[in-house]
Formats: C-alpha cells, structure tokens, sequence
C-alpha cells in the first residue's frame, strides 16, 4: 500500500527491476472478480496497456495463459513491453484488436471503453474536457464487446464486465441487457469484499465510501 500525497513510486528500484506495478485498489478489485486460478486460460478483452493483464497473469503463473486484445490495437504496444518488464511474456499472448474465434478460456475480463467517469477524484480537471454528447453511443459498443467476449467463455466459464464509471446506462443496463439476451449465463457475485457487493450482486466501488476510484462490475458463469 502506497501512502503520501507524492510518493515516487517510479523511483524505487523493486519498479525499475519490474517486480510491481502501480493500481487503484478498485482496478485490482475488477482483477480480483475474474478469480482467475493457477494454470487457467484467461482472455482479457480490452486489455489496453495491460495492468489488469499483468494481475491475472500473476493469478494464473507459469502454467496459466492471458491472451490479451483490444479493439484499439494500437493501445496494446505498451503492454508487451510492459509483461517483459514483469517477466510475464511467456504468460502473456497479444493478439491484436480481436482474440482467435476459436478460442475458449476458463474467464473472461471485458474491461469496457467507458466515460471514465469514476478517476473524477484523481483527476478533476476532466470535468471540463469530457463531452457528456459522446456518452449517448457507449452502451452499444460496451454490448457488443461484451457479445464477442462471451463466445470465448467456456462451459462452466465465468464472465466479468467492467467499467470504470458509475453511469448506470453503462453499466447495470448494459449487464441487465446481456442476461436477458444470453439466459446461459448465470450472474453470480464478484469475489469481492461484501462492503464493495450492492444487493443486486454487482460489484460497486465508490471514492467517499471504499477510499478508491468508482468502479462497476458484473460476473456471470456460462452454464451447460
């Protein structure tokens, strides 16, 4: 745990020889969701530049697998430098902006584009360069990344969906249409502390109660 208003992180020599890697707790929380075990075959969809890919390639060692894509391939560039920093090229396969059609894992991670708006604590400026007109076309892009990540999840598979917003448009309506749309999956609840689990059993992180950004997060297990 890191504390201090300006701590330099990147200047300790643990980062610099790549035996760590610097997250929100919320993010580590939605790492934490997908409950990813040694050995197991993973699939991070929107991987980005790969600090969730990292955590389950963690999870899953050296007899585990995480294939990593992202529909902005270009993002990914940073994440193949990034695993061999960590040691974990031979865990880590980057696929591009789509992982192989034929490809069945254990768990899948959809860590959706969003509105972002839940890093507002961390940065506040953003309040006067976000376009809250550009939020409209979110759900149907975070529902069909979703609909190609569900095919990859295996029988008895489980499924996560996350966003880093608290806009329920993206996030429970977005889960709510999925279900009703995909019966074989099953929705179950994060593994997550029960302080961060709403009713409803989604994941729900908030800045003025859990002390992290405002996290959102959805599991499932694809039934037979």
């Amino acid at each position: 745990v890191v504390e201090g208003p300006r701590p330099n992180v990147y200047g300790l020599r643990a980062w610099q020889d790549g035996l760590l890697e610097v997250q929100d707790e919320g993010s580590q929380l939605l790492g934490e969701a997908v409950g990813a075990r040694a050995g197991e075959a993973v699939l991070d969809a929107c991987a980005g530049a790969g600090g969730k890919t990292l955590l389950l390639a963690s999870a899953v060692g050296p007899a585990g697998r995480v294939h990593a894509a992202d529909p902005d391939a270009g993002r990914l560039v940073r994440l193949r430098t990034r695993a061999l920093a960590a040691g974990a090229a031979g865990i880590v396969a980057v696929h591009g902006a789509a992982a192989p059609a034929d490809l069945r894992v254990d768990r899948v991670l959809v860590d959706a584009p969003c509105s972002e708006l839940g890093a507002l604590r961390r940065g506040p400026d953003l309040r006067w360069r976000i376009d809250p007109a550009a939020f409209e076309a979110l759900p149907a892009l975070q529902a069909r990344i979703l609909e190609r990540a569900a095919a990859h999840v295996r029988t008895g598979g489980r499924l996560v969906y996350a966003t880093c917003t608290f806009r329920r448009a993206e996030d429970e309506e977005v889960a709510g249409a999925f279900e009703r749309a995909h019966p074989e999956f099953e929705r179950i609840a994060p593994e997550a502390p029960a302080s961060a689990l709403t009713p409803d059993g989604f994941l729900r992180t908030w800045p003025h109660r859990h002390g992290t950004d405002a996290f959102f997060a959805a599991a499932w297990v694809r039934r037979g």
